[in-house]
């Protein structure tokens, strides 16, 4: 997360309107084909407001089904997110039951690349209208220092 820090710490938060962190998109998710798990789903409207943009289509954002390893807080979103900005990280990894999960096994050959490219279209739609400017997504609630 050095790279988020620095980047953070070198900008105004402020004027931020979101953050999307894909990682770990390459496995179908615990929801099925077509679906994608965000951290921190609550803390903003984003993902409401991406599936909006999804309406017409079969893929369905959903919140991050493992709260317990507060894994909004653990990956390179959290740096925004503290400093108030919707930043989620989006995944479809099945970390209890992927045999490849953090061990050297985890190759490109474990990986499902059509569940890429769906994921990372669907995210892109679903952003259409943040980067047009016709949506904002809420703020995060900052941490304190």
């Amino acid at each position: 997360m050095y790279g988020s820090k620095y980047f953070s710490n070198h900008i105004n938060a402020d004027q931020v309107v979101a953050m999307i962190n894909m990682e770990m998109i390459g496995k179908d998710s615990k929801f099925g084909p077509n679906t994608v798990y965000i951290t921190g789903y609550d803390q903003s409207n984003l993902g409401e407001l991406m599936q909006e943009n999804l309406k017409n289509t079969n893929f369905r954002f959903y919140p991050d089904p493992y709260t317990k390893q507060n894994l909004f807080y653990r990956s390179d979103n959290a740096v925004l997110a503290a400093k108030g900005v919707p930043a989620h990280s989006f995944s479809t990894s099945q970390m209890d039951k992927d045999e490849y999960y953090h061990t050297v096994k985890d190759e490109v050959s474990t990986l499902n690349v059509q569940n890429i490219i769906s994921s990372i279209e669907a995210i892109a739609i679903g952003t259409s209208g943040i980067v047009t400017g016709k949506q904002t997504p809420s703020r995060v609630e900052k941490l304190k220092d």
